[in-house]
């Protein structure tokens, strides 16, 4: 028996050590799908951090750049979905865990909108989960900064993982960047006009629908504010509007009304600057995301302004 025992093992240990030397090169490839590698990176310094607008649309590279003198690395955008990443205490944790505990000099890009500041709107007996993040991906994977990352592997890659054995497993249009930016590779809007009306015109409609289901919660507010104060120790932080196209800004206008009052009245309290860019002219991909060449442009001057404003 004791035998037998020995010789199971024996295999097991073979099985895993294969495992290993054949998975291991592949799963630290710089791409495996559109967020493995933000928890492969090592701890950062300074971060990018709220929902998708802000993970396709602010480019860490073009932020260290120009500031990267003046903020210490390494940069990294954090930034998810907005099902993933809401302000509240499962975004919060895991921020906690990414960043550098001994950053002194660092730069926090915090996205803000109206969606990632609300919840679910109860309707008769249904009562919403006031943090349903906190049972995703975000709220219950502890190691970010782990490479290879076994608890993402294990618990949240969208294929099987034989699929890492492949040479790339990006799509045509989708990559992940080294700094977290999420590259989504379409035309430029104005080159297929046709294409991006009915795009914008699906997304717009999922926004209207989500404006009637949703509203402002003084809760995600709260962890906003307890995000700021948890970071200023640790660097500036700068409150961002991100740019959507018009017709998305109408929806938010409608929607929330005394938003852009209510960050500047944030940002006061707690004494750190906002910067609206919302109704700016910049191509989108659907009226939500900036497309990439515009995100590298808006980046730009984003850049430029927080080193103005931070002098």
């Amino acid at each position: 028996m004791r035998k037998l025992l020995t010789q199971l093992l024996l295999l097991l240990g073979g099985v895993g050590l294969v495992a290993v030397l054949v998975l291991g090169p592949a799963l630290r490839r710089p791409y495996l799908d559109a967020f493995y590698a933000r928890f492969t990176a090592p701890a950062a310094a300074s971060l990018v951090l709220g929902t998708s607008r802000a993970a396709q649309g602010v480019l860490p590279g073009v932020l260290k750049a120009q500031l990267g003198g003046r903020y210490a690395g390494p940069w990294l955008n954090y930034a998810f979905t907005l099902y993933q990443s809401p302000y509240g205490p499962a975004y919060l944790a895991s921020i906690r865990h990414k960043l550098n505990p001994d950053t002194r000099h660092g730069l926090f890009v915090l996205a803000v909108d109206p969606w990632s500041l609300s919840v679910a709107r109860p309707t008769g007996a249904y009562k919403p989960v006031a943090f349903p993040e906190d049972q995703l991906m975000i709220g219950q994977l502890r190691q970010v900064s782990q490479n290879p990352n076994f608890g993402y592997l294990a618990h949240y890659l969208n294929f099987p993982l034989y699929r890492a054995l492949l040479r790339d497993t990006a799509t045509a249009t989708e990559r992940l960047q080294p700094d977290g930016w999420l590259e989504i590779a379409l035309p430029s809007p104005s080159t297929t006009p046709a294409r991006t009306r009915q795009r914008e015109t699906e997304r717009l409609a999922t926004y209207r629908q989500l404006a009637r289901t949703s509203q402002p919660s003084a809760a995600r507010l709260a962890s906003l504010r307890q995000l700021i104060l948890f970071l200023k120790p640790h660097g500036q932080v700068v409150l961002v509007r991100v740019p959507t196209g018009a017709a998305m800004t109408g929806i938010e206008s409608m929607y929330q009304p005394d938003f852009d009052q209510l960050m500047r009245q944030t940002s006061a309290s707690l004494g750190v600057p906002y910067l609206n860019y919302a109704g700016q002219p910049y191509l989108t991909t659907d009226g939500n995301h900036l497309w990439r060449g515009a995100a590298r442009a808006f980046s730009t001057r984003l850049a430029a302004d927080i080193g103005l404003i931070t002098k």
